[in-house]
């Protein structure tokens, strides 16, 4: 049997590698703490309502529960298909399925169509349904709070029926408010018949 045998350099670099890790998961931590921390400061009482997707839609500030998303990257192979409304860009492959891709900003009309070089989608699914949603630009996935009262910027181009509220995140600009989307409203509605 021929195997492997680690060098003692090969062990200790592992162990200095796992080490980086936990310390970086350790401030990772810190730092979200030290988030909550600052947005309880003073003001009535957080609510955490767990991890989003959180991304950029014709210079708004969205955000989708994780729970929701499949995954998200750059559309590479897009067909255009016959007869579709105009939000519908069309399908595309996604690990041999056949995926419908819409764009948001056409879908909510909010004056502008997803920048044509941008490809970047969010894979929404709900159990009975899968789309590729294009949208501007991901910035990340944040652990969402909102409190009592917290209502929405009331500057959305995307219609109130398709929002679930507002929620508060920490970034180095202070505090932030983001709309929430209805994913599984979203995808009922991106349905086609």
């Amino acid at each position: 049997m021929v195997g492997r045998t680690n060098t003692p350099g090969q062990e200790s670099g592992l162990a200095e590698l796992l080490a980086d890790i936990d310390q970086e998961v350790a401030e990772e931590l810190r730092f979200e703490q030290l988030q909550t921390d600052r947005l309880n400061v003073g003001k009535a009482a957080l609510t955490e309502i767990g991890r989003h997707l959180c991304f950029r839609l014709s210079g708004q500030h969205l955000a989708v529960p994780l729970v929701h998303v499949l995954e998200v990257g750059e559309l590479e192979v897009l067909r255009p298909l016959p007869f579709l409304p105009d939000w519908a860009e069309g399908v595309t492959n996604i690990r041999g399925e056949i995926v419908s891709v819409c764009n948001l900003a056409i879908f909510f009309q909010t004056g502008g169509r997803a920048q044509k070089k941008s490809r970047t989608v969010i894979i929404l699914y709900n159990g009975g349904m899968k789309t590729a949603a294009i949208v501007d630009k991901i910035t990340g996935t944040r652990l969402l709070h909102t409190r009592e009262g917290l209502t929405g910027s009331g500057l959305s181009a995307v219609p109130a029926d398709f929002l679930v509220g507002a929620a508060l995140f920490m970034s180095e600009d202070g505090e932030n408010r983001l709309d929430i989307l209805n994913s599984d409203r979203l995808l009922a509605a991106l349905r086609l018949q």
